[in-house]
């Protein structure tokens, strides 16, 4: 008899994608053409609260028909699935078009999200376009910010939710992804995270980042861009 699934991340996927799509150890991502009876977080509003927000959107999705975006979208949502298994503990995962807001559970640091997350969905999505030809690539770009956000039912809102949005749209990380043939992943960090890998905590420090300029709408700063 297979075990039964320990830890559960739900995804709407959205588009015509229909049906459940298993990935990782006992993660079930559930498309928005089925009806999940989990609720996709605690029901208890929060207000206030750290957390570790990260958010992705997929490079070049728009040059894909319909058919080629809900396979984009498929593989992007297995990948961070399979990045959510790692984890262990309930991760909310929110479907935003070409890309997914996700909001981790307070125990994760961006340590943990560093070097476990982000490093399991980049090996997700290399397995995947090493068997793919080129139209069916996947490369993706990730931003990972903190701070105090607040919860009511299902939906998270707050400043940083707006800031990772921002830090994942730079213009820098766009092109930077788009002429690098060997990575399917620009990882971006905001400052804040990007003072944690300066500490020394993080297994790959921060002679492997660089600083990019951020001005995306009326956000504009710096933020600190990896390819993967």
């Amino acid at each position: 008899m297979e075990n039964p699934a320990k830890y559960t991340a739900s995804v709407s996927i959205g588009g015509n994608a229909h049906g459940p799509v298993a990935a990782g150890h006992g993660i079930t991502i559930t498309s928005t053409g089925a009806a999940d009876p989990r609720p996709e977080s605690p029901a208890a509003d929060l207000s206030a609260v750290h957390r570790v927000v990260l958010t992705t959107d997929i490079q070049g999705s728009g040059r894909h028909d319909n058919a080629g975006q809900r396979h984009l979208r498929r593989v992007l949502a297995e990948s961070l699935a399979a990045g959510a298994a790692e984890l262990g503990p309930q991760v909310d995962m929110f479907d935003r078009g070409d890309g997914t807001l996700v909001v981790l559970p307070e125990t994760v640091t961006v340590v943990v999200t560093l070097d476990t997350f982000v490093e399991a969905t980049a090996r997700a999505l290399r397995e995947h376009n090493r068997a793919a030809s080129a139209d069916y690539r996947v490369d993706v770009r990730i931003a990972v910010h903190e701070g105090l956000v607040d919860r009511v039912g299902a939906q998270w809102s707050g400043a940083p939710l707006v800031h990772v949005a921002r830090l994942v749209d730079a213009a820098d990380a766009k092109r930077a992804l788009a002429t690098a043939a060997d990575a399917c992943v620009a990882l971006v960090l905001s400052e804040t995270a990007m003072q944690v890998v300066d500490q020394g905590y993080c297994r790959v420090g921060p002679s492997a980042y660089r600083p990019i300029p951020l001005s995306v709408k009326e956000t504009s700063g710096r933020g600190w861009l990896r390819l993967l």
